[in-house]
C-alpha cells in the first residue's frame, strides 16, 4: 500500500527491496545529453516532493535544464512507496538504499560507481551510513545538503534536548510521531525510527540496533564528498555541518549558503533545496559534472 493518495501519478520507476517494500523513484529527463545522472534522498518528516519532480519549475527541473538526469526516491513509508508500521533507520541503509541504486543504475545504463548521490538531511545520513558499513558502492561523487546527526548527550542544548524528549515521547505514547498532526511535515514517523534517533542524541553515538559505529566508520569513506549548508537553517546549522564533514577524510570545505555569500535569502532547512537558489544550483551542476 502506499502512504499517500491514488490521485498521485504514477512514479517513474518501482525499486524492490530484498523485504518486499516497493519504493517510489521519479525521473527527470535531462535536457540534451546526460552530464550526469543525480539520485536525491529527501529529509525526514516528508518525502521527496519538495525536490520538484512533478513540477517544472522545482529544483530537479532545474538540474535537468543543465543536463542532469535526475532521479528522485521515496524511502519506505514516506509518499508513493510502500507505508508500513514500523521501520528503523537501519532498514533504510541496508535495505532501501540498495534498492534504490540498484534500480536507478539498471534504468539510467550506468554503473552504480557512476552515479551522484545529493542526500538531504535524512538522505545524507543514510549515504553516508551505507557506505560506511559497505551497503553500496562508492558513488562518483556525494553531495551532503543539511547534513548532521545531533549527538549532543545528556548535558547538550536545552532547546535541543526538549526536542527530543518530546519527539521520543509522543512516539512512544502514539506509536508514531504526530508530524502531520502538529503541521510539522507530511509523513508520521514510527516509533522505531524515532527511539533510534533520539537514542543516538542522549548517547551521543550513532550507531545501528546492532552496535555498529556509523559515526566511527565514517573515516573509512573514500567518495569525493562536498557538503553544503544554510546560514538561516537551525536543524543543521553550518556548524553542525562542518562537525559532520570534518569525520569524512574525503570532504570538501562546507559551502555556506545565505545573504552574506551572495545568495538572495538565508534559506531554512527544505527552503535551500526547495527555492530557487542559481548559485547554488550551479555549483552543484559543477560538482556533478567534474
Amino acid at each position: 500500500m502506499s502512504a499517500t493518495t491514488s490521485d498521485d501519478p504514477a512514479p517513474h520507476l518501482i525499486a524492490r527491496t530484498a523485504d518486499g517494500v516497493g519504493l517510489a523513484i521519479d525521473r527527470i529527463r535531462a535536457q540534451g545529453p546526460a552530464r550526469a545522472t543525480v539520485v536525491c534522498l529527501h529529509a525526514m518528516m516528508t518525502d521527496g516532493r519538495y525536490f520538484g519532480a512533478r513540477r517544472p519549475d522545482g529544483f530537479a527541473a532545474a538540474l535537468a535544464a543543465r543536463g542532469l538526469d535526475v532521479y528522485v526516491a521515496d524511502f519506505r513509508g514516506h509518499g508513493r512507496s510502500d507505508a508500513l508500521a514500523d521501520w528503523s533507520f537501519d532498514d533504510l541503509v541496508e535495505l532501501d538504499l540498495p534498492a534504490i541504486v540498484g534500480a536507478v543504475a539498471a534504468d539510467a545504463h550506468r554503473a552504480p560507481g557512476d552515479l551522484v548521490i545529493l542526500g538531504h538531511s535524512l538522505g545524507g545520513l543514510v549515504t553516508t551510513a551505507a557506505l560506511g558499513a559497505r551497503r553500496i558502492a562508492s558513488p562518483r561523487a556525494l553531495l551532503l545538503a543539511s547534513t548532521s546527526v545531533w549527538l549532543h548527550g545528556p548535558r547538550g542544548p536545552l532547546a535541543r534536548r526538549a526536542i527530543m524528549m518530546a519527539y521520543r515521547g509522543a512516539a512512544t505514547l502514539l506509536g508514531r510521531a504526530p508530524i502531520r498532526r502538529l503541521g510539522l511535515g507530511s509523513v508520521d514517523e514510527p516509533s522505531t525510527y524515532v527511539r533510534q534517533l533520539t537514542g543516538w542524541a542522549r548517547a551521543a553515538r550513532w550507531t545501528s540496533l546492532r552496535g555498529h559505529d556509523y559515526g566511527a566508520a565514517l573515516a573509512n569513506l573514500e567518495v569525493p564528498t562536498f557538503p553544503f549548508a544554510s546560514t538561516g537553517d537551525w536543524m543543521c546549522t553550518p556548524a553542525d555541518a562542518v562537525r559532520f564533514a570534518d569525520r569524512i577524510p574525503t570532504a570538501a570545505k562546507v559551502k555556506e549558503v545565505g545573504k552574506r555569500h551572495g545568495d538572495p535569502m538565508d534559506p531554512d532547512h527544505f527552503a535551500l533545496i526547495r527555492d530557487d537558489l542559481p548559485r547554488l544550483r550551479e555549483w552543484i551542476v559543477d560538482v556533478a559534472t567534474r
